[in-house]
């Protein structure tokens, strides 16, 4: 097996790291490749990676040098995988110059993976259809990891699709400046999908401007972070319709539904959201944090704090919360038709005690209210999406805000 990394641009300081990281990427290969394997690399296999992947095999893997690549309308060979040279999005661009999407996912299974590159400059519009600028998933359940995804637009889902009968899984992305004329600025998912360690950030859409999910929907975030979004309609950071979803060790911060559920808007679906952090989201009116309609939503071991609008707008019965902290938001905590939750089912309204929000750490201090032995409800579960973690306050840079939090596994790829 021959694996060719290209060194250009690195100084001699980094040559020790990068043959570590050689040797990584070797051991994985050894370990996960039966004996027929083969690798090809681009560009010493063929100078694109569109043509590597035609000449590749299901079991192969195609190893991409670093660089910047203009190409759109990849098709992926189903049972592939695709590397970088370092497993990193910093080290190959593909750029496809609004001439197309980046990539078609079609009929690729399990064994399907996209591992460490930065895609830009897609566009789904045409004949192809409008969805999914940088990746479309037509029937396809392909493990995409370590990926940034930014600057795609299409008409649903500006950066990823996938359809009905598809169930990606993605971890350790970033969905950046992506727009969606209609639904999901970043995502638009229609399957089942999950999404771990992923960080949504200053997408665009006018209904679900991080992610739309629809009809008959499944979709898992776990460890994620979603901030900055704006729906000029309603689902700052997500919305939900028909579909299943649920929310774990999430940070949900500073998003914006121009008419409400600038969180989370939420039509006829089964929400759960569990130890997970709502931070200054706002919107244009009174539309609430949260807007629901239809099913009550669940929500357990929750910080809702700094809101700059009304916690909840709902046609429907409040939702279920339990050992839930709402605290310092501008309309008022537990009040209206909240009120009748304040102190029961170990919910409270203390100051949370974030380590430093400016800077994305909702880390909690030693004393919060929110960690077990100092909940005044005598709740013994962590509320929020983060225990304590202040002793790193002082060191966090500021580009490491709260947005690409869960993004943390692949910052010192970037």
């Amino acid at each position: 097996m021959f694996v060719q990394v290209s060194l250009v641009g690195k100084n001699k300081m980094d040559y020790g790291k990068t043959f570590v990281l050689l040797a990584f990427v070797l051991l994985i290969m050894l370990q996960i490749s039966p004996a027929h394997t083969k690798t090809l690399s681009v560009p010493e296999s063929s100078p694109t990676i569109k043509g590597a992947l035609i000449k590749a095999q299901p079991g192969d893997i195609v190893l991409v040098s670093c660089g910047t690549y203009f190409e759109h309308d990849i098709i992926m060979k189903p049972g592939v995988a695709l590397w970088s040279g370092t497993l990193q999005p910093g080290c190959v661009t593909i750029d496809a110059q609004g001439k197309g999407q980046v990539f078609h996912f079609t009929d690729a299974d399990t064994n399907t993976h996209l591992v460490g590159f930065t895609l830009r400059g897609g566009i789904a519009q045409g004949h192809r259809g409008d969805q999914g600028g940088a990746i479309h998933c037509k029937n396809s359940s392909p493990r995409i990891s370590n990926c940034i995804m930014e600057g795609n637009t299409a008409g649903k889902g500006g950066a990823f699709f996938s359809d009905p009968t598809s169930s990606p899984v993605l971890s350790n992305c970033l969905f950046e400046n992506n727009e969606a004329t209609t639904r999901g600025g970043a995502v638009h998912c229609l399957g089942t999908a999950i999404f771990r360690q992923c960080a949504f950030v200053n997408n665009f859409a006018l209904i679900g401007g991080g992610l739309h999910l629809g009809k008959g929907s499944t979709v898992e975030l776990a460890s994620c972070s979603l901030g900055r979004n704006s729906a000029g309609n309603t689902g700052g950071a997500i919305h939900t319709e028909l579909a299943q979803c649920t929310i774990t060790s999430t940070i949900i911060s500073d998003n914006w539904g121009g008419l409400g559920g600038s969180a989370l808007s939420s039509v006829d679906s089964h929400v759960k959201i569990q130890h997970s952090t709502l931070y200054g989201n706002s919107s244009d009116t009174d539309g609430g944090v949260l807007a629901l309609e239809g099913i009550r939503p669940q929500l357990n071991n929750c910080i809702i704090a700094n809101s700059k609008t009304a916690i909840l707008r709902a046609d429907s019965d409040v939702p279920y919360f339990q050992g839930c902290n709402l605290y310092g938001n501008s309309s008022g905590d537990w009040v209206a038709n909240l009120r009748s939750l304040a102190r029961k089912n170990d919910n409270i309204s203390q100051d949370p005690q974030f380590c430093a929000p400016e800077y994305g750490n909702f880390s909690l201090k030693n004393s919060s209210a929110c960690l077990p032995g100092n909940n005044p409800s005598g709740n013994k579960r962590i509320v929020g999406a983060f225990g304590p973690g202040c002793a790193s306050a002082g060191n966090i840079a500021p580009q490491q805000r709260s947005n690409t939090s869960g993004f943390q596994a692949v910052q010192a790829g970037l």
